[in-house]
């Protein structure tokens, strides 16, 4: 009775093992096939009329970085092609989440460069919208752009004259614009939602965000190797007045559906 009982177990615990085997193969197999489709439709988007440039050969560096990602393609790509698949991988930058928040497009946080550039190539097909897009105020981030970049405030311009100046004083300190550049992606992945429910922390001010990243940069840490989480860490081990309410961490549930546990600050130390 016991061996039968034993035999028992060890087909079962097999059959086990088989089938999980066989949903992890599956998953993967869906999300492959997923990442594959969307590479194809990608690669027949419509390029800029005006855009000569994107039907160029994509160029060394380019393919190299295609293979980094583990994409692999038979046919010889445009430049602009290259740049759609790429952008399936990166989330929208600063530009592209102002436009997008302007006109009041939900998930601009969750997009991807590909599908927030196509979508925005869309909004400004209509002329009245880019009317409206230069004839507003400056956003915060150009504004935060000139401050950085000019180190005082420049107030009563437009957008267009803003971002205008901003262009002049990025290409008399380009050291500085690709440290402001990398500051913008910074504040994005800080404020990113996925990310501020991973650490149950609500979102941070500018103030609060450049106290952080003051702080890393006398560490050593260059702003290019820095990411949206070291900044939430070092916030954390700073103090935990970043930590959301209750209430807030009640409705940062993750993709998964399940419950948000308290985050120890030993974890992130």
């Amino acid at each position: 009775m016991e061996i039968t009982a034993f035999i028992t177990a060890l087909v079962l615990f097999g059959l086990y093992l088989i089938f999980k085997s066989t949903r992890i193969g599956a998953a993967a197999k869906s999300k492959a096939d997923d990442v594959q489709e969307r590479i194809e439709t990608v690669l027949n988007l419509p390029q800029e009329s005006d855009g000569a440039w994107q039907n160029e050969p994509a160029t060394q560096v380019m393919m190299q970085e295609l293979g980094e990602r583990g994409i692999r393609l038979n046919s010889v790509l445009t430049k602009g092609q290259t740049m759609n698949v790429l952008g399936l991988f990166s989330p929208s930058d600063g530009r592209q989440v102002d436009i997008l928040k302007h006109f009041n497009i939900p998930y601009s946080f969750k997009m991807n460069q590909t599908m927030a550039y196509y979508l925005i190539r869309e909004l400004f097909s209509d002329p009245q919208k880019v009317v409206e897009w230069n004839n507003r105020p400056p956003t915060t981030t150009v504004r935060l752009g000139l401050l950085f970049l000019a180190g005082k405030p420049v107030n009563g311009l437009t957008h267009v004259e803003a971002q205008t100046r901003l262009d002049q004083l990025a290409m008399e300190n380009p050291a500085k614009y690709q440290e402001w550049k990398q500051v913008d992606r910074l504040f994005l992945e800080t404020n990113n939602p996925d990310i501020r429910a991973k650490y149950q922390v609500r979102k941070t001010t500018w103030k609060r965000f450049f106290e952080n990243y003051d702080a890393l940069k006398e560490a050593g840490i260059t702003p290019r190797a820095m990411c949206g989480e070291n900044i939430i860490e070092h916030s954390l081990r700073k103090n935990n007045k970043a930590l959301a309410s209750a209430k807030i961490r009640n409705a940062m549930q993750p993709a998964s559906g399940e419950r948000l546990e308290e985050t120890p600050l030993a974890k992130i130390t």
